[in-house]
């Protein structure tokens, strides 16, 4: 196991991708706070951990309240006696021309996946100072290229880069590591929303697009491997990086 007595922290954590997280790093050996603003949902994660034998806590929060952000760290290390990883996954989508995204949908989606990263990142890092533990940020392949129907959504992404780059750097001399994940189309529910957003808007299968730009759907499992390498120790010089998993999809 890569990530024994590893103590992480994992936001938006009640379903999608961030309860695979979850349940891949328990695996792994890490002992998990399972976060989401669906406490029920959080409690259902963790509790599934714990029957297979794994270490969980669920704790509520709302990503887009500093105090609450701050809260949960605080929590969260106290539950688990300190913090080595930090995942920010807790994100949503908009997809749609850019002419019907209204202001409130743009304020809600980057406080979401922007501003809850900054008060994660910000929180966290005294704790992981201690540990010289790391950041894991999701970010997406819509934060490198461009996507029809997704503007709002790669402009958040391509923020989430940028800082972690930044504080990649920032946060250096501290021994604490940040980097991004960047997956393309997978094989989840945002996936699956998007393929059929985009048939309907452009009267084309998704599945060729998809065909020409990464080959097939990528699965969940392989974007959580991704993420056990970058929160293991084996990733140790792995810094400010901001790694696609997209099967050569945005190599070109």
């Amino acid at each position: 196991m890569q990530l024994t007595n590893k103590r992480v922290l994992i936001t938006g954590a009640a379903a999608g991708l961030g309860r695979d997280f979850a349940l891949r790093f328990a695996t792994e050996g890490a002992v998990i706070t399972v976060s989401d603003i669906d406490e029920s949902g959080a409690q259902a994660v963790a509790a599934e951990i714990k029957a297979a034998g794994g270490q969980a806590h669920a704790l509520r929060a709302d990503v887009t309240v500093e105090a609450d952000v701050a809260r949960l760290v605080a929590d969260a290390v106290a539950a688990m006696g300190g913090l080595d990883c930090l995942i920010n996954n807790a994100g949503i989508e908009t997809i749609k021309p850019v002419t019907d995204i209204s202001e409130a949908e743009w304020d809600r989606l980057m406080a979401i996946n922007v501003k809850g990263v900054f008060f994660g990142c910000k929180h966290a890092f005294p704790h992981l100072a201690e540990t010289h533990g790391n950041i894991i940020n999701l970010a997406s392949a819509a934060g490198l290229i461009g996507w029809p129907l997704l503007s709002l959504y790669c402009a958040s992404k391509g923020a989430v880069i940028q800082m972690s780059k930044a504080l990649s750097q920032e946060f250096r001399e501290a021994g604490v590591r940040v980097n991004a994940l960047c997956p393309m189309v997978i094989a989840t529910d945002m996936g699956s929303r998007f393929k059929d957003t985009y048939e309907k808007e452009y009267g084309v299968p998704a599945g060729d697009m998809l065909d020409a730009r990464q080959g097939r759907l990528g699965r969940p499992e392989e974007v959580t491997a991704a993420a056990v390498f970058l929160a293991s120790d084996g990733a140790s010089f792995v810094n400010g990086v901001a790694l696609p998993i997209d099967n050569g999809g945005t190599a070109g």
